[in-house]
C-alpha cells in the first residue's frame, strides 16, 4: 500500500515493538510524522529515532500507560504540543495473554474488571483523549485493533472476544456519531499474527505450541504476518478510505469467516 500521508501526524499506541512498531514505521514511509507511544518509553524513543533516520519525517517517543486514563491524556496533550496536530490514531497494544483461558476459570472479583481494562479501556482511552482535538480540527482517522474472537466464537477467548465485540459495536456507533465532525472510526480484527510478542507470550504462558501448529495447518493462505496488519491499517488511514467509517475488517488467513 503506497499512499501520500505527507503533512499528517499519526499517534500509534503500543508501538515500541511488534505490530505497533510496524504500523508506525509503515506510516512514516508514506510521509506521516509519527508519535510513538508505549509503556516502555525507552523502546518508544528508540523506534522514533529509527523512524527519523530511515524516513526523514519527524518522530517522537512518549511514555503512555494505556491503563491509566490521566496519563493517556497527559501524553496525548504532550504529543499535540510537540507536533501541533494529530490527525491519525492507531490504537493497539496492552492486550494480555493471561486472559486467554476458559471463561469458567476466571475469578469474578479479579479477572472480570482486569481483563476488560487491558482489552477495552486501553483501546478507548486514547480515542477519548483525542476526540475533542480531532472534532475541533474537523478531521480524524481512528483505527482500533482488536481480536477476531469478537466476531467468531473462539475457545479460551470468551472475555477477550467479549471485549472485542464491545469495541466493534462502539466503533460502529462512533463511526456514525462522529461522521458530522469528519472523524472516521474503523476496527481491524486479528487472528493469530506470526512472530509478534503477543503470539510468543501466548505460546509460552499457555503451552499452546501444539495448538498453534494445528492452526498453521488450517490457514489456507498462511498465518498473517505483521506486514499484513500494517498494510491494512495504512489503507484505513489513507485518503483512499475517506468514504469508509464504522467498518470491521478481519485479517485471518482463511482461519475464520465472520458474518
Amino acid at each position: 500500500m503506497i499512499t501520500d500521508l505527507k503533512g499528517k501526524t499519526a499517534l500509534v499506541t503500543g508501538a515500541a515493538a511488534g505490530i505497533g512498531e510496524a504500523i508506525a514505521k509503515k506510516l512514516a514511509t508514506c510521509g506521516a510524522n509519527v508519535v510513538v507511544t508505549d509503556y516502555n518509553v525507552e523502546g518508544a524513543k528508540k523506534v522514533a529515532a529509527e523512524i527519523q533516520a530511515e524516513s526523514g519525517v519527524k518522530a517522537i517517543g512518549l511514555k503512555m500507560d494505556l491503563c491509566d486514563y490521566d496519563e493517556v491524556v497527559k501524553s496525548t496533550n504532550e504529543a499535540i504540543s510537540q507536533m501541533g496536530k494529530i490527525e491519525i490514531l492507531v490504537a493497539c497494544g496492552a492486550a494480555n495473554a493471561h486472559y486467554a483461558k476458559p471463561a469458567y476459570t476466571f475469578d469474578p472479583k479479579v479477572d472480570f474488571e482486569a481483563s476488560q481494562k487491558v482489552h477495552v479501556w486501553a483501546r478507548l482511552y486514547p480515542v477519548y483523549a483525542l476526540h475533542e482535538h480531532m472534532k475541533e480540527n474537523g478531521y480524524g482517522k481512528i483505527v482500533v485493533i482488536t481480536s477476531d474472537a469478537g466476531r467468531t466464537p473462539t475457545p479460551k477467548e470468551a472475555f477477550i472476544g467479549g471485549a472485542a465485540s464491545m469495541l466493534i459495536t462502539i466503533g460502529k456507533v462512533m463511526g456514525k456519531e462522529n461522521a458530522r465532525y469528519g472523524i472516521r472510526h474503523n476496527t481491524v480484527c486479528l487472528t493469530l499474527i506470526e512472530n509478534t510478542p503477543a503470539q510468543k507470550q501466548v505460546e509460552e504462558e499457555t503451552g499452546a505450541a501444539n495448538i498453534f501448529a494445528k492452526v498453521r495447518q488450517r490457514a489456507s493462505f498462511g498465518i498473517p504476518q505483521i506486514e499484513d496488519v500494517s498494510e491494512t491499517v495504512t489503507y484505513f488511514v489513507s485518503p483512499e478510505s475517506d468514504k469508509i467509517t464504522g467498518s470491521v475488517f478481519s485479517i485471518n488467513g482463511a482461519l475464520s469467516f465472520p458474518g
